[in-house]
């Protein structure tokens, strides 16, 4: 096998990877919507916002990014929405350590299982697998142009 071939699977692996944690993320968070919802009232950030319509837009955003990872044209927009997203949901992660008495995890599913420190590892982790992706595709896409 190849350099080239297992280059291909390695980021068709890291491709899966992505689109099935934000499919899986927004799954979770639909099917537990009350108790997202409640750990996002609890958030000192949220206090003078409908968090419900918070909850609403990272839902469609996580669901958005499966969308745009399926499709060809728009494979590009969906990991830099990835990795915007997880730096978003970091830098809520670390100011709500720094500055909030109660840190309420209302990320869903296997996730919220996570400590605040692996949450951080993880969504740092994604974040590079997302830009690596990104530009991975820009490369082959400016070859091809």
């Amino acid at each position: 096998m190849t350099l080239r071939y297992k280059h291909g699977y390695l980021i068709t692996f890291l491709q899966c990877l992505v689109f099935f944690l934000f499919l899986y993320s927004g799954i979770t968070k639909t099917m537990g919507f009350g108790l997202f919802v409640n750990g996002l009232d609890k958030s000192l950030f949220f206090d003078d916002f409908d968090t419900r319509i918070i909850g609403m837009l990272v839902i469609g955003a996580e669901f958005a990014i499966p969308v745009l990872l399926f499709f060809e044209a728009t494979v590009l927009y969906g990991y830099l929405l990835s990795f915007v997203l997880l730096l978003l949901f970091t830098a809520y992660i670390l100011l709500m350590f720094l500055l909030s008495p109660y840190l309420p995890c209302s990320c869903g599913g296997l996730i919220e299982s996570l400590s605040w420190r692996q949450h951080v590892f993880f969504n740092v982790a994604f974040m590079g697998i997302s830009l690596l992706l990104f530009f991975d595709k820009n490369k082959k896409k400016a070859v091809i142009s």
